[in-house]
């Protein structure tokens, strides 16, 4: 365990760093670089602080200096050992990783395994608030959401998007708002009101443009690596950013290929949405 959270440290402080310095970048970023460039970035930002790149690098120089020269002989004495009394204070030159605590008479535990011990009962508790909450939520959207089972605009967007797999599409009474939900069987709910047909292409179109680029699954690692580094209060504003930028991304990849009289429909039924929303 402490071997693991210490690679988990050393990445989250590289994230920290790296978020920091995206957040101070972004109002020109925001302006120099595509919605999609935006998004990948932040992606690569979040598998990186998964991934322990560094540990992959060879320690070339740790061999050289692991070769001793001919002329040099290297002492093997061993040296007496003092006895350890086991009332010994540990002063402040110890190093942190050593240092004990005393739980209790007969269990002592080193203070670095104790705090590695607390990250991973944080990581154990983040995980299962996120996957009882969103259990919870496909409850009730169930249970208040009813099933749709002609949807000519629907069925001609899937075509336009050439996706072949059944999605379901349901009317809810409690969203304000469209959404794709559900990874291993996707469902769209729609807001249970009148939509013109107009504005239904463009919200379809939309949410079907998340499934086909795999947005939730992007969404759910995000919510893997935050549980990594709950402790990372950077981690957080760097998932915000990313469901940002997921968000515009996907806006500019529904409208690339639209008419300009499209695009400006496709806005203005966003923004209604949005101000339904809030």
């Amino acid at each position: 365990m402490y071997d693991i959270f210490k690679t988990v440290l050393i990445l989250s402080l590289f994230g920290f760093g790296i978020t920091a310095l995206l957040l101070l970048l972004k109002p020109i970023t925001a302006k120099r670089l595509p919605a999609r460039w935006q998004y990948c970035v932040w992606v690569a930002l979040l598998i990186s602080m998964v991934l322990p790149a560094y540990k992959l690098i060879p320690k070339k120089e740790a061999q050289k200096l692991s070769i001793v020269p001919q002329n040099q002989t290297v002492q093997t004495e061993t040296q007496p050992q003092e006895e350890i009394n086991p009332d010994t204070v540990v002063t402040y030159d110890t190093p942190i990783e050593y240092r004990e605590v005393n739980l209790s008479s007969k269990i002592q535990i080193r203070l670095f395994d104790l705090i590695a011990y607390i990250w991973g009962t944080g990581v154990l508790i983040f995980s299962l608030v996120v996957i009882i909450s969103y259990f919870r939520f496909l409850c009730h959207k169930n249970k208040n959401a009813v099933k749709i089972s002609d949807n000519k605009i629907f069925s001609e967007v899937k075509k336009e998007l050439k996706i072949k797999r059944r999605i379901r599409l349901k009317a809810s009474s409690d969203i304000g708002s469209p959404m794709l939900v559900g990874i291993l069987f996707p469902t769209v709910y729609i807001p249970c009101r009148e939509i013109p047909d107009n504005n239904m292409r463009m919200v379809l179109l939309h949410e079907l443009t998340h499934y086909k680029r795999k947005d939730l699954l992007v969404k759910w690692f995000a919510i893997l690596v935050n549980a990594v580094h709950w402790f990372n209060p950077l981690c957080y504003l760097a998932c915000a950013a990313l469901s940002e930028a997921c968000e515009v991304s996907c806006d500019m990849a529904v409208t690339k290929n639209m008419s300009e009289d499209e695009q400006k429909l496709y806005m203005q039924t966003i923004l209604n949405l949005v101000e339904e929303r809030s």
